[in-house]
């Protein structure tokens, strides 16, 4: 007999054969070869500069220190001063600007380097957010055709220019950094004090001293239009799924192929192969134990001093390493801002001559829209992680009410399926934890209003195996 005070009303009568059809398909936040092997991917440390953090270790900065004028800019210190401060950030009495607050913000740059178009354009941005307070760390890649209102009063271009017009004016790395990170502030609402950009020569170079890497190919794809630095295109490029090796060469193309047909084809897929090269690099140099081997050690130090550069300072990226050692943090978030969210849309606006290509908000979406993405992506990655699949009914027989919450819990990246529901209207919404998906009943319940309850509902026939969470609409969401 089922319990009907909870709820007060009649069961319906509801099976999953009364199901009338799946919702659409999983909205991809994160890396979908992620959602295939989470904790896998979620071993990436921290995409570019943690890589060397996390590979190197602390040692490797007193050697890096000699050669800090390649890598550490912006900071006019003697090579005395920043060994100094690198036995501070060992100590811990070195603070990060964010850590008081609770978070610290590293901006990510990848880029194409000398002898490629456009060797400045950042084809990688990744806003990485260590919170040292709960112990985890979000990366979130920012489309490269994002419109934003460029420094120096250049107006509005793509977000990916900011890095390049910087460094054209000032032919300086850390003004670079200062528009890249200018822009990135604007869009995400966010203080972000820090930057670290690599050039893809230099992962070239480096994957080619360890003897390559070992890659998984999520599913075969074909570039026809890969240029080959003469104003011309290489014959077509084909990887193949499965498990690759990879040479220096063919790591970078796998990295930065953008012309295949379909979802390999864009630029939120290759920012995720570009992850996983940086994460197949550092597995790499991790089983080499190159701390423990001088010499290459020193030729590693030698490609980076070349193609890596920070205004993190010795000492600062020491107490990194540290905060991420000592919290044990071992699992990143990985999120992307790109139309599957449904918070930006493609369209053309005029740069120039040309209709260029750009992402901005969607129709009904504010830049505040775009804020709140970066300041619940702890929330948004784990409520992901968690893969929910939602049954939702509606006793209000409104059909604005179910499009609005379907969109509302669809746009956060949950599957839904609608159920139908018969008996008389709540007054309040209702939720249903079959499976535990703490992150998941956190979010129905801050974004529908909804109240839980600690019986299942009655008449739903319920499989474990095909539902986690079961709502119903009531008078307010």
């Amino acid at each position: 007999m089922h319990n009907q005070d909870n709820f007060g009303h009649k069961p319906p009568v509801v099976t999953v054969s009364d199901i009338a059809k799946p919702g659409p398909r999983k909205i991809s936040l994160l890396n979908p070869a992620s959602a295939k092997r989470p904790k896998r991917f979620l071993k990436t440390a921290l995409a570019l500069i943690v890589l060397v953090i996390l590979i190197l270790g602390g040692f490797v900065f007193f050697r890096a220190s000699s050669i800090s004028s390649k890598i550490f800019v912006g900071q006019k210190t003697t090579f005395f001063q920043k060994l100094r401060d690198t036995f501070r950030g060992g100590s811990g009495s070195v603070k990060l600007i964010g850590e008081d607050m609770g978070q610290i913000n590293v901006l990510l740059l990848g880029i194409g380097g000398e002898g490629h178009d456009g060797p400045y354009l950042t084809d990688t941005m990744i806003l990485a957010q260590i919170r040292p307070d709960i112990g985890e760390v979000a990366l979130i890649s920012i489309p490269r055709d994002y419109l934003v209102t460029l420094p120096g009063k250049l107006g509005q271009g793509k977000i990916n220019a900011a890095f390049a017009e910087g460094f054209a004016r000032h032919k300086d790395w850390d003004e670079a950094g200062k528009w890249a990170r200018t822009v990135v502030e604007q869009i995400t609402g966010q203080t972000v004090p820090y930057f670290a950009v690599v050039d893809f020569k230099g992962f070239e170079a480096a994957i080619d001293r360890v003897g390559g890497i070992d890659i998984q190919v999520e599913r075969t794809f074909t570039d026809y239009q890969y240029p080959d630095g003469k104003e011309g295109y290489l014959a077509p490029l084909t990887f193949t799924e499965g498990l690759r090796h990879f040479d220096g060469t063919k790591a970078l193309q796998f990295a930065r192929s953008r012309h295949a047909a379909g979802p390999e084809g864009s630029d939120f897929a290759r920012s995720q192969r570009q992850q996983k090269v940086i994460e197949a690099l550092k597995q790499k140099v991790t089983s080499m134990d190159v701390i423990t081997d001088p010499r290459k050690l020193n030729d590693l130090l030698g490609i980076f001093a070349d193609h890596f550069h920070t205004n993190i300072s010795p000492g600062e990226i020491l107490r990194i390493y540290n905060l991420v050692k000592d919290k044990g943090i071992d699992s990143f978030l990985s999120l992307s801002l790109d139309p599957s969210t449904n918070i930006i849309c493609p369209g053309t606006i005029p740069i120039g001559e040309i209709n260029a290509y750009i992402v901005s908000p969607c129709e009904g979406k504010t830049p505040q829209d775009v804020q709140n993405f970066f300041k619940n992506s702890f929330a948004l990655g784990k409520m992901y992680e968690e893969k929910s699949v939602v049954w939702m009914a509606d006793s209000t027989k409104s059909k604005t009410a179910y499009e609005t919450a379907d969109e509302k819990l669809k746009n956060a990246g949950l599957t839904v399926w609608e159920v139908p529901y018969t008996d008389k209207t709540f007054t309040q919404t209702v939720f249903y934890q079959v499976n535990p998906k703490p992150a998941t009943a956190e979010f129905i319940k801050n974004t529908l209003g909804a109240a839980e309850v600690s019986l299942p509902p009655p008449g739903f026939k319920i499989d474990k195996n095909k539902v986690d969470v079961i709502v119903i609409l009531g008078g307010t969401q």
